[in-house]
């Protein structure tokens, strides 16, 4: 894995190297390199970004509890019985950090999903995506950043227990 982020990150220097010298009349060009892994790399003050997506099948009765320090949360309800999961890692400083930020999912009473970054990048963050069963229950909602509800009956978004992020 360490040798895989090595090879992208001279790969992408030598292509970055390549497309300044290129392209000098114009500074302020943004160049944006699509790798298969799914990662994107920008210029400054654009993230770094990393894609993730797994499903969950979730039972009656079980919650879906969310701790997620930094970052965005959208619940879209859909007619599956089946909950996805979409994580947007997002960093700043260094692409290497996209590994030091994870999803961590738990499945004890019901399915529990906590963010965890061990970064040295204080704007680190994962934004979620969660499409999940109309009827599914959600129970404690921790962020700081946005969240959303889409398609979504009043009954279930009234029920959330929204947590400050302490």
């Amino acid at each position: 894995m360490r040798t895989l982020i090595i090879v992208l990150i001279v790969m992408v220097s030598l292509n970055i190297t390549a497309l300044s010298q290129a392209r000098s009349v114009n500074s302020n060009t943004r160049l944006r390199e699509n790798m298969p892994s799914k990662i994107s790399v920008m210029e400054k003050n654009v993230p770094f970004t990393k894609s993730i997506s797994t499903n969950y099948e979730i039972k009656s009765g079980e919650k879906l509890n969310i701790y997620n320090p930094n970052g965005s949360i959208k619940f879209v309800g859909w007619n599956k019985n089946y909950v996805k999961i979409t994580a947007i890692k997002r960093v700043f400083v260094n692409c290497c950090d996209l590994s030091k930020i994870h999803m961590v999912l738990s499945t004890l009473k019901g399915l529990n999903i906590k963010t965890v970054n061990v970064s040295d990048d204080a704007q680190a963050r994962i934004d979620y995506i969660i499409n999940i069963p109309e009827n599914t229950s959600i129970g404690n909602v921790t962020s700081r950043g946005d969240v959303k509800f889409k398609n979504l009956p009043d009954y279930v978004v009234t029920n959330i227990r929204r947590l400050s992020n302490r």
